[in-house]
């Protein structure tokens, strides 16, 4: 049994650091967002206030524009809405926009004009759900050849990320969908629901449509998670392709939600292609037909996707371009781990972002050489290490390179428990021995 559990873990853990890197980093996007090249090869400048901010982004020419800590928009100035060209905007490691200000909601909007943008490795936290008229997280109304990747949406007053108007030529990749506040009631502006955890809607009316009348969005490698309740995505006068995405919402009413719509007085079709994805966590069908209120047809194909339910009017096509697609059965633990949905992205301080998201201290030590003991490994609760010698400092790094627990003075050979509170996922145990030594052994905090 022991060899089995050993044999088990080295498997788990060569099989997670394969999909991890095969996955975790992409150098440019896929699907129908690919022309994008927002801001090129322009020599990074930092920002770290509002006023910073707005004054890169709304600079003329190409530039690449590093956030550094947290910044509030509801003290800075509101929701920032304007016109974007030609711009990427990247989070240093905890980079954070916030609006918590339920009355004058929302975050960044990118105005009529904007188009080749960037947005990567930002977590954006707003006030928490309210039937109100109010803002988005993220609005993109409109703006075409956009990518949004390895980001983090939290609580958006009536969106966390919303496509409408003229928009097209989107792919949102790598990127987190959670509610964690309590939803508010409906408030006084024409507000119908007292939970209105909606995350992501794709046109604002049935009439409501790009040039081409389809609005073109790849969503790859995304996670709708706790707290959502619809629209994962809802959208009308669509063309989705959505792949390798993972839904655990525990408490949604519809998973996705498409309808046509009627453009110039002509009903439409909306086409969405399925492909890979997870919905074995959903206790409802992972699709819902808005024919009925939007008018026109839907044509819905699942491919290889698991608990995939719900049917509509035809078959439709998968894009023709290429991704970078993997089986469905790997998706959770691709999508939720260290690695995974979020702002996960390991970027220097000079806006170089690594194909690995292990910090390089992580990956400067040999892992495979430790004789010291971590165990159970993996474990649900607490652990034990027994070090090979005297251990003046443990360490418990996550796979973003954060130290989130110390430990000194561990005696040698002795079992010695440690009850650090962690998340589940992927950790490296840093002993610093006594004689100067240093060892690095994986750890696997599970369910």
């Amino acid at each position: 049994m022991k060899k089995t559990f050993t044999l088990w873990v080295g498997l788990l853990l060569i099989g997670c650091s394969h999909l991890f890197g095969q996955k975790y980093y992409m150098a440019s996007p896929e699907g129908f967002g690919a022309a994008t090249t927002g801001g090129g090869n322009a020599t990074p400048t930092t920002v770290s206030t509002y006023s910073a901010l707005k004054t890169a982004l709304t600079a003329s020419g190409s530039a690449v524009i590093l956030v550094s800590g947290t910044i509030d928009f509801n003290t800075g100035g509101g929701m920032m809405k304007i016109i974007i060209k030609d711009k990427t905007l990247i989070g240093l490691p905890g980079a954070k926009f916030v609006n918590t200000n339920q009355d004058v909601s929302g975050i960044l909007y990118l105005n009529t004009g904007s188009s080749n943008v960037i947005i990567r490795n930002i977590l954006f936290e707003g006030p928490g759900a309210r039937d109100n008229n109010g803002n988005d997280n993220l609005t993109i109304k409109p703006a075409t050849n956009v990518w949004v990747d390895h980001c983090e949406f939290q609580d958006g007053e009536d969106g966390n990320l919303d496509n409408s108007g003229l928009t097209d030529n989107v792919t949102i990749s790598w990127c987190k969908f959670t509610y964690l506040k309590a939803a508010r009631p409906a408030g006084p502006n024409g507000g119908t629901t007292n939970d209105h955890r909606f995350s992501n809607l794709i046109g604002g009316a049935k009439d409501d449509a790009p040039a081409d009348g389809n609005y073109s969005i790849t969503w790859q490698n995304c996670w709708w998670g706790p707290g959502c309740v619809e629209r994962m995505p809802r959208a009308r006068n669509a063309e989705l392709h959505i792949l390798n995405c993972f839904y655990n919402s525990g408490n949604a009413k519809a998973a996705l939600g498409i309808g046509g719509g009627t453009v110039g007085g002509a009903t439409k079709t909306s086409t969405c292609y399925v492909e890979n994805c997870d919905f074995s966590k959903l206790a409802i069908a992972s699709f819902k037909s808005y024919t009925s209120s939007d008018g026109g047809k839907v044509m819905l194909t699942y491919s290889g996707c698991l608990n995939a339910s719900g049917a509509g009017d035809g078959p439709a096509t998968k894009p023709s371009y290429s991704t970078s697609s993997f089986d469905a059965s790997l998706v959770e633990a691709a999508v939720t781990g260290p690695c995974g949905a979020g702002a996960t992205l390991n970027v220097t301080a000079s806006g170089v972002i690594s194909s690995s998201c292990f910090s390089s201290d992580i990956a400067s030590t040999d892992i495979s050489s430790s004789s010291s003991l971590v165990y159970p490994n993996p474990s649900s609760g607490s652990f034990s290490v027994k070090g090979r010698e005297a251990i003046k400092t443990l360490s418990i790094i996550n796979a973003a390179g954060t130290t989130v627990y110390t430990k000194e003075n561990l005696q040698a050979g002795m079992d010695t428990e440690i009850t650090a509170e962690l998340s589940d996922g992927i950790y490296f145990v840093k002993l610093q021995n006594i004689s100067g030594s240093t060892e690095m052994i994986k750890f696997v905090k599970s369910k």
